[in-house]
């Protein structure tokens, strides 16, 4: 007789069986054990001497103690042995993208991966899955190169070197999971959090949130995309440079110094989407501050201009275009990076976005006094692009109704335009644009870098994308 037998006759004469009780926990068990080839019977949640036979093998082959009982720390280890597995999809078989990314989303350390994502919950958390942190944390070191692609055009490559642990992909692994088999679930992140804590215990779970140690080794994320389904912009070398392929796909200017690549179109929008062509970023000038003086991503924040909203700095970006619909307008989205000591305030824009998102368009809301004003916070936070652009004010009212300008509170509102234009017209099918942007003096931190990715689309289809670096 063997270890393993054993151990199992022991289990089921000691292990007591109610065949009339039903458990989630039991259920979810059953049903991973069912995906990795065990039989614990029926996925029922009941517990069986099936249920008991098939636990205790795991834990045997796993080199676990063999007790035949379910626990939470034995569920994320059985999730986390789920996800590691490929072919271990579990999705709706019309949905690809999320049986890929259930095979495949959690990195090992020393591996390298590229464009991996588990399941799209927005807000980038479903990037670098296994790292220790929300999606790709700041403490991820940032590499960004380009590739040659085709005769002409350069692929840009976005690469996160992470700090990673089992506990962390033991967590990632639960998430995704739970996410996969209950799409939008509200439960999933407190039940792996919950598992990670009991396992891990609750101060190495806090360090993992906030990006930070104990890791046992690194992975790096390679990312072309921003989002599964999302396409894959081009670049080119500006005007006056050449392409110089070879390892980095550098352009090098006339004088022999690097420069860098601008956006150049998106390969796979069909031939009836708006195109652009000459893009050019980079600070403006002119009389009227109406053009942009020369090409480059790097925007020194002097403070020499002024704003609606005091000094501040101005850059933009302009282009031609065609394919156009002037009765819709150009749609752009903002997202920033850098500044690592403001956790949180990410934390509070994160959030924000989230509740914008999940809030929008949901009937849900209707007839909560509560939901639409959490709504409205969301909304409020997520026009922002950062923590430091939120403008919030509160104004009571008087008998009749109207504001006490008197006793505003809070941010003091914009007169002018945003700093970044969310719409932008566009006067004809075809023609030349020039969208002027800025940065206040008041709301940039001395030594602070950060990257301000700008998107925008037409009618649902993506038209530019550009990359501003403010120091």
């Amino acid at each position: 007789m063997n270890r393993i037998t054993a151990a199992l006759l022991l289990v089921l004469a000691f292990f007591p069986i109610d065949a009339t009780h039903a458990d989630e926990l039991t259920q979810i068990v059953q049903q991973d054990l069912i995906s990795l080839g065990y039989d614990p019977g029926a996925a029922n949640g009941v517990v069986t001497t099936k249920t008991i036979i098939a636990v205790a093998q795991f834990q045997a082959q796993h080199n676990l103690e063999p007790s035949g009982e379910i626990t939470p720390q034995l569920a994320g280890v059985i999730q986390a042995t789920l996800a590691k597995q490929a072919g271990t999809a579990k999705a709706s078989p019309s949905s690809p993208t999320a049986r890929e990314a259930d095979a495949v989303a959690i990195a090992q350390p020393g591996t390298t991966v590229r464009n991996i994502f588990g399941p799209d919950v927005g807000l980038g958390a479903n990037q670098c899955r296994g790292a220790c942190g929300g999606g790709c944390p700041k403490s991820c070191a940032i590499e960004v190169s380009f590739e040659c692609m085709g005769s002409s055009q350069l692929r840009r490559v976005e690469a996160f070197t992470c700090g990673t642990h089992q506990g962390c992909r033991e967590h990632d692994a639960c998430l995704d999971n739970c996410l996969l088999n209950n799409p939008g679930s509200s439960e999933c992140q407190p039940q792996c959090d919950a598992t990670a804590m009991e396992i891990y215990g609750f101060e190495s779970s806090t360090s993992w949130l906030l990006g930070r140690g104990p890791y046992d080794g690194e992975a790096t994320f390679e990312y072309t995309r921003h989002g599964p389904t999302e396409m894959e912009p081009a670049y080119r070398c500006p005007e006056g440079s050449k392409r110089q392929c070879g390892d980095s796909g550098n352009c090098i200017a006339a004088n022999g110094n690097r420069v860098d690549p601008v956006f150049d179109s998106y390969p796979a929008a069909g031939s009836g989407a708006m195109q652009i062509m000459g893009l050019r970023t980079g600070p403006v000038c002119g009389g009227k501050g109406d053009r942009v003086c020369e090409q480059s991503a790097n925007i020194q924040l002097s403070g020499a201009d002024t704003c609606p909203g005091g000094r501040c700095t101005r850059f933009g970006m302009e282009f031609d275009y065609r394919n156009a619909d002037p009765s819709a307008p150009l749609e752009c989205a903002t997202s920033t990076r850098g500044d690592e000591g403001d956790f949180i305030g990410d934390l509070i824009k994160l959030g924000g976005d989230a509740i914008s998102t999940r809030s929008g368009g949901s009937d849900a809301q209707e007839g909560s006094g509560m939901g639409e004003l959490l709504g409205m916070f969301g909304k409020v936070i997520a026009s922002a692009d950062s923590p430091e652009d939120i403008q919030i004010s509160m104004t009571p009212l008087d008998e009749n109704g109207n504001p006490i300008e008197s006793q505003r509170v809070g941010s003091d509102p914009l007169d002018g335009p945003p700093p970044i234009p969310r719409t932008i017209d566009l006067p004809a099918v075809s023609g030349h644009l020039f969208v002027p942007m800025y940065q206040l003096a008041s709301s940039s931190k001395p030594g602070v870098v950060k990257e301000r990715r700008i998107t925008c689309s037409h009618k649902g289809n993506p038209v530019l994308e550009t990359i501003f670096v403010l120091q």
